[in-house]
């Protein structure tokens, strides 16, 4: 029996990583990438398609009557027109709970180095500052500690719930906010919180979930952190507060835009932002881990 056909549209998304799982279960082409122009012709008498970034919309869709799988090389599936797949009867999988630890380890290196200002610490150490000292410590600028103060976690799911086991690590309360709480939890969470971690879906009710107004709840001391989704923040609205000291600093490793564009540049000067290349969900370990569930769908169709 032969293998089904699948193309990847666009492997180069997951880095040096061993594709050969999914050689197993099917005959595989792989993109490095593919614009939008690309996707048709590459799609032809594919089975199968595996797509990270790049949309497959009905249009799209509509034209590749041998398709039966997309696989979604990611947790979410927003790329892919999943209604539109439902009336032309092709399944959709996605790679699950493949990175977990990951992101949740960069969703604390983020958090400490907003509190600790840990690249203060080794510029003062590289300038010599250290050295000039008086004394045997620079304690400046000063630092708080994460005991006993408040984490509201927005997206309770699998990796909400590892950040939030962390923080209690930490000596840390803890608000989760799931699908099914109320506006008014929210914006209890929102008031209370010391760290605001976002790890929700993007869907219709979360784009745009911290805005201007959910901004002016938070706390001045306050930092967020983002490893969702670029659109579930008003961007703009953010960098106000930061500009304005409303909000004392944030940690975004999603943009709207990926890569970004020259809206870059401006946002490099945005004080007490920092801003990581979407790397939450990309260690070594869980990018195979993404491969393994992929070539699971595979065997499946097989």
């Amino acid at each position: 029996m032969s293998k089904p056909r699948a193309v990847f549209l666009d492997a180069l998304s997951l880095g040096p990583v061993d594709l050969a799982p999914l050689e197993q279960h099917a005959e595989l082409v792989c993109w490095p990438s593919s614009a939008a122009e690309q996707r048709l012709e590459r799609l032809q008498g594919a089975e199968i398609a595996i797509t990270n970034k790049i949309k497959l919309d009905q249009e799209l869709l509509q034209h590749l009557p041998p398709l039966r799988l997309i696989c979604a090389a990611s947790t979410g599936t927003d790329q892919i027109d999943s209604e539109a797949c439902r009336k032309l009867g092709i399944a959709v999988r996605n790679a699950g709970r493949y990175s977990t630890a990951s992101v949740v380890q960069v969703t604390w290196a983020l958090i400490l180095e907003l509190v600790c200002d840990l690249t203060t610490r080794r510029r003062q150490v590289r300038s010599g500052a250290w050295q000039r000292s008086p004394v045997f410590a620079l304690v400046e600028p000063e630092f708080e500690e994460l005991a006993g103060r408040t984490l509201t976690v927005v997206g309770a799911g699998t990796i909400g719930r590892g950040v939030a086991a962390v923080a209690e690590a930490f000596g840390m309360a803890v608000l989760l906010i799931t699908s099914r709480s109320s506006a008014a939890e929210l914006e209890a969470a929102l008031r209370q919180a010391d760290v605001i971690s976002l790890h929700a879906p993007l869907t219709p009710a979360t784009r745009g979930l911290i805005n201007a107004e959910r901004l002016s709840w938070l706390k001045p001391a306050a930092v967020l952190v983002n490893l969702g989704r670029g659109g579930l923040i008003e961007l703009p609205a953010l960098i106000e507060a930061l500009v304005q000291g409303r909000l004392a600093g944030a940690a975004l490793d999603v943009l709207e835009k990926e890569p970004p564009g020259e809206e870059l540049e401006s946002l490099k000067k945005v004080p007490n932002l920092i801003l990581t290349p979407h790397i939450g969900w990309a260690s070594r370990q869980a990018r195979q881990r993404l491969v393994a569930a992929l070539a699971g769908h595979l065997r499946e169709a097989d």
